[in-house]
């Protein structure tokens, strides 16, 4: 995925023309500069730590925050209602990777493999942990709670991660015990398969993640591909509309996501009975 066509869709429609702002720049200054999407997370953060309070202790039975394949929420089994746990996405979900989004504002340079992987293995001291993640993850540990990380970072840079949650301080992270990456279970980067293997072995509470992937492959992915745009936005509200603020936290990440792939314009969000133009003065 282009993560900068991401940038510059959205730097247009917030109008970075009109004030002189680089394109690419504005919607990272945003996120990494402003104290709003600080206190977004923060107040996301501090709901996430009530909800999973309210919902404690947990017993054989407790619906979990992970889906069956039916859509459904998977009970927890009576082993692992003693494991309670909320799972993680990482990247901007708890971390902001700031030195590789600077890199690719700064270059204008397109979203490549070959980038992220370097920047997996060099640029654990250049991340930052997100507003309220890590008041967050000390609340759940004391209360008995285990953050579990669920991300497609590689498996073969597992111990980069586990050094990047360690930095930020939200760690300890444990692969293949308490930390699961693209490369795991099945070796997609859908995350349903390694949900599902975190379901074994802990009672969820909570998903946290910036991406509808975070919560269920379902949202995105249809029968025959990718669903339209408009289809997962009605997906997202009708079928998971409880979920959302309950089990499942979502933080902003204007940077890149599953809403540009494939890249979209003004257009196609934006529809014709909404649309307006200035006229001038009459």
């Amino acid at each position: 995925m282009n993560r900068i066509a991401a940038v510059c869709l959205m730097a247009a429609l917030q109008g970075c023309a009109a004030t002189g702002v680089p394109r690419t720049t504005q919607p990272l200054a945003w996120t990494l500069g402003s104290a709003e999407a600080g206190a977004i997370t923060t107040q996301t953060y501090r709901a996430l730590v009530q909800s999973v309070k309210a919902r404690l202790p947990v017993t054989a039975g407790t619906p979990s925050a992970i889906l069956a394949a039916d859509g459904t929420p998977l009970p927890c089994t009576a082993e692992t209602a003693q494991r309670p746990a909320a799972v993680f996405d990482v990247d901007e979900t708890l971390i902001w990777n700031i030195g590789h989004a600077y890199y690719e504002a700064r270059s204008d340079a397109p979203f490549d493999e070959a980038s992220w992987a370097a920047w997996e293995r060099e640029g654990a001291a250049q991340t930052v942990a997100i507003p309220g993640a890590k008041t967050a993850l000390d609340a759940l540990r004391a209360m008995g709670v285990t953050p579990v990380f669920n991300t497609n970072r590689s498996a073969e840079n597992a111990k980069h991660t586990e050094a990047a949650l360690a930095h930020t301080g939200l760690g300890p992270a444990v692969h293949a015990e308490t930390l699961f990456l693209k490369g795991d279970v099945d070796g997609k980067s859908g995350k349903d398969a390694r949900r599902a293997e975190i379901a074994k072995h802990f009672c969820v509470l909570a998903l946290v993640g910036d991406q509808n992937g975070d919560f269920t492959d379902g949202i995105d992915n249809g029968p025959v591909g990718k669903r339209p745009m408009a289809e997962r936005r009605g997906l997202a509200a009708a079928r998971y509309g409880a979920h959302w603020g309950a089990d499942w936290f979502v933080l902003p990440n204007p940077l890149y996501g599953g809403w540009n792939n494939p890249p979209m314009n003004r257009d196609e969000v934006v529809a014709p009975d909404k649309r307006w133009t200035y006229k001038g003065n009459d």
